[in-house]
């Protein structure tokens, strides 16, 4: 009888060491595993992350594109009304000029003495158009 009890404390004592080591093993594969989880949700924001500033810069460079577009297009229009400006002072300065002063203009420009001040600016307007916009903008 006493090696009986002496074979179920043995047992006893051997489960005992069996429930600590599977216990230990588990609370160490639970952290290796909660690890693993965690640096795959790392991966995953920082991968979101990157995933979002790719679509952001790639949606900044589309709006530089669009503002540059814009801004031509009124840095063209600027450029046009000034001119369009110029060449109404032009007009108004050879309207201002005196007759005699404004035919020899004329005939010096070989062009009929009937000629307009308007049509006068109109008929050099492309020629004027460069030298003008390049004296107000460089």
């Amino acid at each position: 009888m006493v090696n009986f009890e002496k074979i179920i404390e043995q047992i006893k004592v051997q489960s005992e060491k069996e429930a600590r080591d599977i216990a230990l093993k588990a609370n160490e594969d639970t952290e290796n595993s909660r690890i693993e989880y965690k640096k795959l949700e790392q991966d995953a924001y920082s991968a979101y992350i990157k995933k979002g500033t790719i679509k952001n810069e790639e949606r900044t460079e589309k709006l530089k594109g669009l503002a540059a577009k814009e801004a031509n297009k009124m840095i063209t229009a600027l450029e046009q009304d000034m001119f369009n400006e110029v060449l109404k002072l032009t007009a108004d300065k050879l309207s201002a000029l005196p007759t005699q002063e404004y035919n020899e203009l004329l005939e010096r420009l070989k062009i009929e003495a009937a000629c307009e001040p308007e049509d006068l600016v109109e008929l050099y307007r492309n020629e004027l158009e460069k030298t003008v916009i390049n004296a107000l903008f460089n």
